[in-house]
C-alpha cells in the first residue's frame, strides 16, 4: 500500500478509514479517500466474496491510525532496507520521514465485534516515490 505522499501531506494526526463504505477522515474532517483506503475497500470486498459473506451483514469495518510523522536527516530504518530513486540507485542521503502509527481496526456485525491493534513504524525518503 503506497500512500507515502498522501501521508506526508496529512502529517501528524488521526486518520480514520471506513473500508466498508470507502471513506476517510483526518482529525475529524472528511478528506478524499487515500490510496490505502481504496486498497482496503477492494480487499474487504474480495474477502467477503471469498468467504460467502454478504456485505449487508457488516455494520462497520474501520481502521483508525494515530499518525506521528517527523522529518529526520538520517535513515534509521531496518538494516538492509533501502529505497530506489528514479535514477535506479538507492537513496542513501537527504531527509527522511519517520512514521510511528498506532493502528486499531474494528469489524462489527449486529452480533459481534472483532477488534485488533498494532503498532507500526516505517521510514522513507521525503518525496518518495519520485515520479
Amino acid at each position: 500500500m503506497n500512500s507515502y505522499k498522501e501521508i506526508e501531506g496529512l502529517g501528524t494526526g488521526t486518520l480514520e478509514i471506513d473500508a466498508l463504505n470507502l471513506g476517510c477522515r483526518f482529525n475529524g474532517s472528511a478528506i478524499e479517500p487515500i490510496s490505502m483506503a481504496h486498497e482496503l475497500h477492494a480487499w474487504l470486498a474480495q474477502d467477503l466474496e471469498q468467504h460467502g459473506i454478504s456485505r449487508t451483514q457488516l455494520e462497520e469495518a474501520t481502521l483508525s491510525v494515530a499518525v506521528n510523522l517527523v522529518r529526520t536527516s538520517k535513515y534509521q530504518g531496518p538494516r538492509g532496507s533501502f529505497y530506489i530513486g528514479k535514477d535506479g540507485k538507492p537513496i542513501e542521503k537527504g531527509e527522511f520521514f519517520q512514521l510511528d502509527a498506532e493502528c486499531r481496526s474494528l469489524v462489527r456485525t449486529d452480533e459481534a465485534r472483532y477488534e485488533c491493534s498494532r503498532v507500526h513504524q516505517e521510514q522513507w525518503p521525503v518525496g518518495w516515490p519520485e515520479t
